[in-house]
């Protein structure tokens, strides 16, 4: 009887033990497939995101591409013909000073254009480099006149992987494009460091700033896609501002 009763024990452990094996299997692989289903997802958000930056940075381009056209080039190209057209060629002084005049016309069209065509890459932060890109849009901020911005480098910026530095690129724009188009500011300033491996961008105006409590609760496009993006590539964005007292975006992101 005591055989039979240990035998019975022992197969109820055995089949206890299965049981918890089995069940643990099960749930195993359950939370396996559900983190591989989680992380495919989050590789084909971060490819979306990656994709709408690049279309957005291409956007923002051709539309600055657009204006130089428009506003700097079409008008020194008129200034040229307008030269040429009024040349009176028994006034030796006048034509000469007309001749000098389109020369120096000459040379900045062919400066602009230099410049302009930097902006007409496919990929301007995987040619020029996350900075390089970033002072590009300080000097096409600065051509309008209407804005004073700063761009402070430190010293050893590492290279970012061009996927993040591509994100990153497209953060820097929104935030300057919130400045420019709502903060009524005059002065705007970058900054760029690096620290123990901690890359920081922060930007910085001296606008009219808002309460940031009610943007948290409103939760307006331009904040969630900001606040999407930083998440994607695990970086920290900050934004501190108080009506009155300009505005302050840092973003971190460890390397």
């Amino acid at each position: 009887m005591t055989e039979i009763k240990f035998v019975l024990g022992i197969t109820f452990l055995l089949l206890l033990l299965t049981t918890f094996v089995i069940v643990f299997v099960f749930f195993y692989q359950k939370r396996f497939y559900f983190l591989k289903k989680e992380k495919q997802e989050l590789i084909a958000k971060y490819a979306q995101l990656l994709l709408q930056s690049k279309i957005e940075i291409q956007e923002q381009t051709l539309q600055h591409v657009g204006q130089e056209l428009h506003d700097n080039l079409g008008q020194v190209a008129s200034l040229i013909k307008i030269n040429l057209n009024t040349l009176k060629l028994e006034d030796t002084a006048g034509t000469i000073e007309k001749i000098e005049s389109t020369k120096g016309l000459t040379r900045q069209l062919i400066a602009d254009i230099k410049s302009l065509s930097v902006s007409l890459g496919s990929d301007r932060v995987k040619q020029a480099g996350l900075v390089k890109a970033i002072e590009v849009e300080v000097e096409r901020l600065n051509k309008t006149r209407q804005f004073i911005v700063t761009c402070q480098v430190g010293a050893a910026i590492p290279d970012i992987d061009t996927d993040k530095a591509t994100i990153l690129f497209r953060m820097a724009q929104e935030i300057l494009n919130n400045a420019v188009k709502h903060s009524k500011a005059k002065h705007i300033s970058i900054s760029i460091n690096n620290s123990n491996k901690l890359f920081i961008l922060a930007f910085e105006d001296d606008g009219i700033g808002f309460n940031t409590e009610d943007k948290r609760q409103s939760a307006g496009a331009g904040l969630r896609n900001l606040s999407s993006r930083a998440n994607l590539i695990e970086a920290q964005l900050r934004i501190q501002s108080l009506p009155g007292n300009g505005t302050r975006a840092t973003i971190e992101l460890l390397l």
